[in-house]
């Protein structure tokens, strides 16, 4: 199944297209999903995310990867969204990874020591090898 979301601040305008988050989140299986972000994880954008985030969470998830390869940008709130969802996570012994991190953002992730390059998911197929082994 696949869920989307599009947000865009109210009364946005061409000029402020970039400032957008566009969401889509495919089921692997019962527990597992990735989220795919593209656009900008900023104080405007991350409500979309830390919902559907909160969503899955609901539903019983124990495994969310988030597919950065379209994340162009990440502030402090986005990261704020990425630790509490880990911790939430951890602590109902699941799960949060990332996947196709760009640079800048591993670059950014590095500073806060959060998501080290290692843990990440190089691609789809990383994350299917990952899942056939049974470790999720």
């Amino acid at each position: 199944m696949r869920h989307h979301a599009f947000f865009a601040p109210p009364h946005v305008s061409r000029l402020l297209l970039p400032m957008i988050l566009a969401l889509a989140t495919t089921s692997l299986n019962a527990t597992a999903h990735v989220v795919h972000a593209d656009g900008v994880l900023t104080a405007v954008t991350y409500p979309a995310l830390e919902k559907e985030l909160q969503r899955l969470i609901g539903d019983g998830a124990k495994l969310i990867v988030i597919d950065v390869k379209g994340l162009t940008f990440l502030a402090s709130t986005g990261i704020r969204v990425l630790l509490q969802t880990l911790k939430t996570m951890r602590a109902a012994g699941g799960d949060l990874r990332l996947m196709q991190v760009p640079a800048a953002i591993q670059d950014v992730l590095d500073l806060v020591q959060l998501f080290p390059a290692d843990t990440n998911f190089a691609d789809q197929a990383d994350l299917e090898r990952f899942l056939k082994a049974g470790r999720a």
